[in-house]
């Protein structure tokens, strides 16, 4: 039977291409990447050897939607978590716990603007 090796990338739907390559370069401090152009807007990041790429007119859950651990999200570990957070809250992004996580030391969820839901990761 034939098997998926990898993920090759992740991609994300948001209202604004301007507004979201401020967000996961100058917030999130991913680093931008060449994009092909496919006819229709979008930006590609680089996080940590995993494009994350983005693009417009799909479904947007909503800035306000709930984050919890069972939504569909992006997960980044982190190499200073409390850095980042408070690094988010500058920005006014939001963070959630999950408590007493039983798959890693922590997880913290926020969603983008749009409502993409992003965690963060520590083992």
């Amino acid at each position: 039977m034939p098997r998926l090796t990898h993920l090759d990338h992740g991609s994300v739907c948001v209202g604004d291409i301007d507004e979201a390559v401020v967000f996961y370069r100058d917030v999130l401090g991913l680093a931008p990447v060449p994009r092909p152009d496919f006819g229709f807007p979008g930006a590609w990041f680089d996080a940590g050897g995993i494009p994350v790429h983005l693009t417009t007119d799909g479904s947007l859950r909503g800035a306000e939607s709930p984050v919890r651990a069972n939504e569909s999200h992006l997960a980044f570990r982190v190499d200073d978590l409390e850095a980042m957070i408070e690094h988010l809250g500058v920005h006014g992004v939001a963070v959630w716990e999950l408590p007493d996580s039983p798959a890693a030391l922590r997880q913290v969820f926020f969603n983008d603007p749009w409502g993409n839901m992003i965690e963060m990761i520590v083992y």
